[in-house]
């Protein structure tokens, strides 16, 4: 009798059984086209929605973020506050998405609005999705790209497009993850694969995330640019000086100069991330190096693009995303991508964003700044990247990890060069993280 009560207990007190873990995939086709006169991209988007819960789905959410740029009632808005720079916009400046029609295995599919939020809508599926089973979802779509007030956005003829395509939310095995865009508070996106067609203006330097495929000529044109910037940071001190006074002089009616009417089109293919973005810039100068895996015996492409007016902060970038790999590959296992990119940005949104294979950094102060701000945003391709975290929710997944990974990188890397520890608390306070920690 003592060992029926005492079974029944333990069976009361035992947690519900949880659901086997499932991951969902969504393999992506993109193609889209930048207007850089009106600063808008008209978009096709395909993707292959594989359900493999063991639920059946009538629906699923979409994430349509350059809705948060819309009007004052979203909610990154309303975190942004009334006293800030969005606030004081006008429609000119700000952004949106529209043109969605959806096709759902070729049958017309309706939506409905989020209650609550622009930036988010519930995609009504004619037919049910049953588990281990896919749809093909498509739709054209229109984005009016904002000035950057936080990530995706514009500077003159600067684009920084991220969080810029329709992306399902997150189904896992706690249910549906529909969130809005907000400036304080991260991701939470599927792992898929994407093929990406961009189409812009021929003089424009693009790199996003992924690998070009059949970018040979593209790839020939940025190494002849490595040369070019090679040429500027080779030159007698006293020259680049004057070089450097040079750039600094020269106004922004650069941004409006005329675009070349000739277009390029470049493929860009990812598997396994849960993300996608990319930058284009026309005046940027380009770097490039190499990172050998001993391990996998791999070897990585290294790029840096940044404006002429910065040459001076970034000639060493090469070495800070070298290192950033290295040091992060030796502690959580080899890099697996093909490239670690870093671009020279107009970012809103703290000092530095990552993304897959690439991250944009705002301005910096000077060289340390800069250099621990590329280490933290590459190594964010550990932790958000291939760890794939709910970032909203579980900040310390991808920011505490990081952060501690950082303070490691920095003790290997300088040794007891104590000076240059004073810049780690600079560095967290920059990037918006850790303003508790104590040092």
């Amino acid at each position: 009798m003592r060992f029926t009560i005492l079974f029944v207990l333990l069976m009361t007190l035992m947690p519900a059984k949880e659901k086997v873990y499932f991951q969902q995939h969504v393999k992506y086709e993109i193609e889209v086209t930048l207007n850089d006169t009106d600063h808008t991209i008209m978009a096709y988007e395909k993707l292959l929605y594989q359900n493999n819960s063991p639920d059946t789905l009538d629906f699923i959410w979409f994430h349509i973020w350059p809705n948060a740029y819309k009007d004052d009632s979203t909610a990154y808005a309303k975190q942004a506050g009334e006293d800030s720079r969005f606030s004081r916009s006008d429609s000119t400046q700000r952004g949106f998405i529209d043109s969605l029609d959806f096709l759902v295995d070729g049958q017309k599919a309706d939506w409905d609005p989020h209650p609550e939020w622009i930036d988010v809508i519930k995609l009504k599926l004619p037919t049910p999705l049953m588990p281990n089973q896919s749809i093909k979802i498509e739709t054209p779509f229109f984005v009016k790209i904002p000035e950057v007030f936080s990530r995706l956005g514009h500077t003159g003829k600067h684009y920084e497009m991220t969080q810029w395509y329709p992306k399902p939310a997150v189904y896992d095995r706690k249910g549906w993850h529909p969130m809005p865009y907000l400036n304080q508070g991260e991701f939470y996106s599927e792992f898929g694969s994407f093929d990406v067609k961009i189409t812009l203006p021929k003089d424009y330097r693009i790199m996003a995330t992924g690998d070009l495929v059949d970018g040979e000529a593209e790839y020939a044109w940025l190494d002849s640019l490595t040369l070019v910037s090679d040429s500027i940071h080779a030159l007698p001190k006293k020259d680049f000086k004057k070089w450097a006074k040079a750039q600094k002089k020269k106004k922004k009616k650069t941004d409006i100069d005329s675009t070349s009417t000739e277009m390029k089109t470049l493929h860009f293919h990812q598997e396994k991330v849960h993300d996608f973005a990319w930058f284009a810039d026309k005046k940027w100068l380009v770097q490039k190096g190499d990172l050998y895996l001993a391990d996998s015996t791999r070897n990585i492409t290294l790029w840096s693009f940044y404006l002429p007016k910065n040459a001076k902060l970034w000639e060493n970038s090469i070495e800070y995303l070298h290192d950033s790999g290295y040091w992060y590959s030796r502690y959580y296992g080899d890099y697996p991508y093909n490239h670690i990119t870093a671009v020279d940005g107009d970012l809103s949104a703290g000092g530095g964003m990552e993304y897959p294979n690439i991250t944009v950094i705002s301005k910096m102060p000077g060289k340390q700044m800069l250099e621990m701000v590329i280490m933290h945003e590459v190594g964010h391709n550990w932790f958000y990247g291939i760890i794939g975290s709910n970032e909203r929710y579980h900040t310390w997944m991808d920011e505490g990890l990081n952060e501690y990974s950082c303070i490691r990188y920095w003790q290997d890397k300088y040794k007891n060069d104590n000076e240059r520890f004073v810049v780690i608390p600079l560095i967290q306070n920059k990037l918006g993280i850790a303003k508790d920690l104590k040092f």
